[in-house]
């Protein structure tokens, strides 16, 4: 054990890491610190429909760039990769473009489909908005993942989240009841641009760009939407499908006290897991350019994944209610009992998050494809389940997330088994 201590201290995805999880952990204290303050302010409607809002944008962030943004980290040559980010971004503006103009076509039909109220008809409008920055920072970001920006990832989190902050408690004298949704667009507006200025310092060049690079690119890299387009879709569902479930089958209420359990036990995801699957996407696909091994390091990571994993599940099967009343409020205790149900879903999906960019990074896309489709077929099977009771409903979603997180880490072994056997054989 104090050998593996040693060897993940010494590590450069350690160190990457460090950077990475330090920058997101000063990022994220800011809308921690502000839950209990945005809770008790803003109702439990609010977040619900602020919930519905995130859904759509996940899901439709997921298509914006049609895939191409994963191909970012994979040229070895920046000018390559530079026009696929140039495509990514191209893609990413027609895309949202296209999504307003067919909400104000259909506005009245879609709010009845997601049963938001007309009053709330903002959050729906704003959806292209929050898309495009956010699908846009997100393809800068594969970028500066390419160049070892690890730094200036955690500049652009921190800017991100104290413009969100600043704007959701700037609404509160106010009484903007959409000062959430107004947050959140600020924040990604401020990530977008500030990934655009560090992109510019990492190498990034203009000159780069040309129409025979992009028609090049496109074709080259045309796998990613061919195969991952669709199951990416798919798997963006079938993240939010649940939320919009209760949404349609309960209340908005129930959807916001699912939305604020959502929100706590994602922390371990947003303040560990997402930092280090940047950091080990870009290393996993730098040795797999350069044909070395990758199996000590993911290995040593798993280890204590599982063991931040197993203290997540104690922490809040024993202390889950408390922990949502004394920091968020008596109306919210209800939450702390649905987290008791989510937490092991959660926990797997804290492991899975972690190492599933090495699908990209051994570019082993078509399988993720595969499970991606399993995944989201097996969450549609929950609309089947409305004339079921609110706990019920969950207990059975839980299952479905745990059974699909252990298929999909049973592939990422077999990936890195067959890869490192590939070397081996080349060696």
């Amino acid at each position: 054990m104090k050998n593996l201590f040693l060897n993940i201290i010494k590590s450069e995805i350690f160190r990457n890491t460090s950077i990475l999880v330090s920058g997101t952990v000063l990022a994220q204290l800011i809308p921690i610190l502000l839950q209990p303050i945005l809770r008790r302010y803003y109702s439990v409607d609010d977040f619900g429909a602020y919930s519905i809002y995130l859904s759509l944008v996940s899901v439709f962030v997921s298509m914006a760039s049609l895939k191409y943004e994963l191909a970012i980290v994979l040229p070895k040559r920046d000018k390559e990769s530079a026009n696929v980010l140039f495509w990514a971004l191209l893609s990413n503006s027609i895309f949202c473009i296209l999504m307003l103009f067919i909400i104000f076509l259909l506005k009245s039909h879609i709010l009845e489909l997601i049963n938001l109220p007309d009053e709330k008809s903002i959050y729906l409008y704003l959806v292209p908005v929050g898309v495009f920055f956010l699908n846009g920072y997100q393809s800068i970001n594969y970028w500066l993942i390419r160049k070892k920006g690890f730094f200036s990832i955690s500049v652009n989190k921190f800017g991100r989240r104290g413009f969100e902050g600043a704007t959701q408690l700037s609404a509160i004298p106010f009484k903007i009841s959409g000062g959430l949704l107004y947050g959140d667009i600020v924040g990604n507006l401020s990530n977008f641009f500030l990934g655009i200025f560090q992109c510019a310092r990492k190498g990034f060049n203009k000159k780069y760009l040309s129409l025979v690079k992009v028609k090049y690119v496109l074709k080259k890299y045309s796998y990613f939407p061919l195969y991952n387009l669709v199951t990416g879709v798919m798997s963006a569902f079938s993240f939010s499908l649940p939320l919009l479930f209760i949404n349609k089958f309960y209340s908005l209420e129930y959807t916001g006290f699912l939305d604020m359990t959502r929100m706590l036990l994602s922390i371990p995801l947003a303040l560990v897991a997402i930092s280090l699957a940047n950091v080990i996407l870009q290393r996993v696909s730098e040795s797999y350019r350069n044909k070395r091994s990758v199996a000590k390091e993911l290995l040593s990571i798993g280890i204590v994944i599982f063991v931040l994993a197993i203290v997540e599940i104690i922490v809040i099967r024993f202390w889950g209610v408390e922990i949502f009343t004394v920091f968020f409020g008596k109306q919210w205790e209800y939450s702390g009992e649905i987290s008791k149900v989510l937490v092991l879903s959660y926990a797997f999906n804290f492991f899975v998050t972690t190492f599933n960019t090495i699908f990209i990074g051994l570019n082993r896309i078509k399988i993720l494809s595969i499970w991606q489709a399993f995944y989201f077929f097996s969450i549609l099977g929950l609309s089947l389940l409305g004339n079921l009771s609110f706990m019920s409903f969950l207990q059975i979603y839980v299952t479905i997330e745990v059974l699909c997180s252990v298929v999909l880490i049973g592939l990422m072994v077999y990936i890195v088994t067959s890869y490192e056997q590939k070397i081996r054989v080349a060696r």
